[in-house]
């Protein structure tokens, strides 16, 4: 299932993305605001790459491959935006952006696109975000995109800021 936006092409990860999804992941923004500054390893990234296969697989949604539409009319890699599993009855949001494609609403408008897609075919109240207390620019979108502040939380060793979205009234 491919999203898009006015200027964005979103399409669901696939196995040949190995390459560009590991150089998203040794992105220097990337690895100092989401990795503690550790950039995942070829493998580690590999490993994620098939989580996210495996979860569109087994739940019919997960990490889509984001491209902004260049002047020319070819598309350029700029993250990955999507949804994860988070526990047994969350869905969480999460957008990875390179460092040079922040700050310009990319993540943002990717992820109201995921949002929409989440509401419209999952059987959910709501969606959770999971932000590091460092991550600026991601606390600063939370709330146009209508999350609502739950408090801090430690997930995996890992603090974070507790955010949820709830399903907009019919």
């Amino acid at each position: 299932m491919n999203l898009e936006t006015e200027r964005l092409f979103m399409r669901p990860i696939r196995p040949w993305d190995a390459d560009a999804l590991h150089r998203l992941h040794c992105d220097a923004l990337v690895v100092e605001l989401t990795m503690e500054g550790i950039p995942l390893t070829r493998e580690m990234s590999d490993a994620r790459l098939s989580l996210y296969l495996h979860e569109w697989e087994t739940y019919g949604y997960g990490v889509w491959m984001v491209y902004e539409r260049e002047a020319n009319g070819d598309l350029g890699f700029v993250g990955r935006s999507g949804l994860h599993r988070f526990g047994e009855n969350d869905i969480q949001t999460g957008c990875f952006l390179f460092g040079a494609r922040c700050g310009q609403g990319i993540g943002p408008e990717s992820l109201k696109a995921v949002i929409e897609f989440a509401f419209a075919t999952q059987s959910i109240d709501r969606l959770v975000s999971l932000v590091r207390p460092t991550n600026i620019r991601a606390l600063k979108t939370r709330a146009p995109l209508g999350y609502s502040y739950l408090g801090p939380v430690v997930v995996d060793g890992t603090n974070f800021q507790f955010f949820e979205l709830r399903r907009p009234l019919q």
